[in-house]
């Protein structure tokens, strides 16, 4: 049985509490995890059934036939039409009917997140209540949506399972839509151009802006404290001493900025 548990069940997603991280970047915050149940994560991007925990975010590519994929394949250069080739054969092996392309995610669904699926499967983490849930997260400082779009967490159940953490850190991809608004009280909105940066602070978010190192950063954002890119020769900070990203939660009003890596 895993030291993680679950907090929170529907019919297509299941979140689970895995514990501590080895990230040197984020430290060892406890990560949370939305997970797609009826197929592992690195065949649901293939089949498009993650926009269920990842909603519309951009990172997640595109989803097509493997007869269209071979039909785009023709406009790539030599080096990359072999590879997409060799994954649309090694899709149909598996018996697939689509491939992803273009995805830019930063997370390896087949590592992490496929860990956390087959534990699941095998029932290794038990089901807690949000009291439960409540208890063991008290006074740590809990990532959420380590894969998967958090806005999929109950709120309500969040205002039970967070009232006792030291400090969160959670970002969005979902905060166009209205009727996840209530969740910028727990998450920064994620966002890439300063536009879009604007748009989600006319709705009430502070913002997480991924800058390809072109623009310039506004009076009211701060470089994130654990890229090397901002920090230079500086000791860098990592998240779970950071505590920056936790929305309107805690005291920092300023947005942050990650130059693109």
């Amino acid at each position: 049985m895993s030291n993680g548990f679950i907090f929170h069940e529907s019919e297509d997603i299941v979140c689970i509490a895995t514990g501590k991280s080895s990230n040197p970047k984020t430290g060892d915050e406890e990560q949370t995890w939305i997970i797609y149940k009826h197929e592992p994560p690195h065949v649901a991007i293939d089949t498009g059934k993650d926009s269920i925990i990842c909603g519309d975010c951009k990172h997640r590519g595109i989803v097509l036939s493997l007869d269209d994929a071979t039909i785009y394949s023709d406009m790539l250069t030599t080096p990359k039409k072999k590879a997409l080739l060799k994954r649309i054969e090694d899709k149909r092996a598996k018996g697939l009917n689509s491939i992803n392309i273009d995805r830019d995610c930063y997370v390896l669904v087949f590592q992490a997140p496929l860990a956390v699926y087959k534990c699941w499967k095998r029932g290794g983490y038990p089901t807690l209540t949000p009291k439960q849930a409540q208890k063991r997260l008290a006074y740590k400082v809990v990532r959420l949506g380590s894969y998967g779009d958090p806005v999929h967490i109950p709120k309500w159940k969040l205002d039970i399972i967070l009232k006792f953490t030291l400090r969160i850190t959670g970002y969005t991809h979902q905060w166009k839509n209205k009727k996840y608004i209530e969740y910028k009280q727990y998450f920064m909105a994620s966002v890439d151009t300063p536009k879009e940066r604007l748009l989600a602070k006319s709705l009430g978010y502070r913002t997480f802006r991924v800058e390809p190192g072109t623009d310039d950063l506004d009076s009211n954002e701060v470089g994130c404290l654990s890229d090397k890119k901002v920090r230079g020769n500086k000791k860098l900070v990592p998240c779970v001493d950071c505590g920056m990203c936790d929305g309107l939660t805690g005291k920092v009003t300023k947005d942050i900025v990650v130059r693109l890596h």
